[in-house]
């Protein structure tokens, strides 16, 4: 991948639009925003971070957080993802003695065998013979971890589960761009795409979307998409092939 920065990009644009460098930090912001926009759908700009959890198991999110991609327990170099469960309460809850918060849930602290055996328990069981050997017929078990995550949105904070009291886990998540400076690297693809949304932003129809330069916007934002798919003829051709089978004809 070729990359660019910002910087390049207003300068170029400052020279193309024949304007003096006293427009610098004006184009600047147009960039940062257009880098925003163009994040939540289009570039998709993920980072990874490494996050502690605190004391009552909930981690800070990051300033430019989106949308999480993935949150994972490292072990042995090995991204282990943890699935969402929706039935955590967002409400923390305080100790009254301390004035600290504290965990409200309390589900197993082994979390590296809650991970891997889901929730293996007493209901387990299966047939043995009367030398004590298995014969099959396994039931009982049940796939799946009562471990995970949500995202609180009011809180700009993921809580954890119980167990998740110490230690950290790595990140990854879709950025608003807005942690974005002159020096940010930009996919060079992107390039006439912010190029259009500054010549809009700056033009009398900044606020009309649909103007003559706002459609140039969305048709380089559409050209920046069929460029970043992954799509190929031959991909397309495969997937109409694979379609067909064979079947008894008459």
């Amino acid at each position: 991948m070729t990359l660019t920065n910002l910087d390049i990009i207003v300068r170029r644009g400052l020279l193309e639009a024949g304007l003096p460098i006293h427009y610098y930090f004006e184009y600047l912001v147009h960039s940062s925003t257009c880098i925003r926009e163009l994040s939540f759908d289009t570039l998709k700009i993920v980072n990874t971070v490494r996050l502690p959890i605190n004391e009552y198991g909930a981690i800070d999110v990051p300033n430019d957080y989106v949308d999480d991609v993935a949150l994972c327990i490292s072990n042995s170099g090995i991204m282990q993802p943890i699935p969402h469960q929706k039935y955590i309460d967002p409400i923390r809850v305080h100790n009254p003695t301390t004035g600290v918060f504290t965990h409200q849930q309390s589900v197993s602290d082994n979390i590296e065998n809650d991970y891997l055996w889901g929730s293996a328990g007493w209901m387990w069981f299966w047939n043995v013979n009367d030398f004590g050997e298995p014969t099959g017929r396994f039931f009982g078990a049940t796939g799946g971890t009562s471990i995970g995550y949500k995202f609180i949105k009011e809180r700009r904070q993921i809580q954890m589960t119980g167990g998740f009291t110490s230690g950290s886990v790595v990140l990854q998540y879709i950025s608003d761009g807005q942690s974005v400076d002159n020096a940010s690297q930009i996919d060079v693809q992107a390039f006439q795409c912010i190029r259009a949304w500054q010549e809009w932003k700056k033009s009398p129809n900044a606020n009309n979307g649909n103007s003559p330069e706002a459609y140039l916007f969305y048709n380089e934002k559409k050209k920046l998409r069929a460029r970043l798919s992954g799509m190929s003829l031959v991909d397309v051709k495969n997937v109409l092939r694979s379609s067909y089978t064979a079947s008894i004809k008459n």
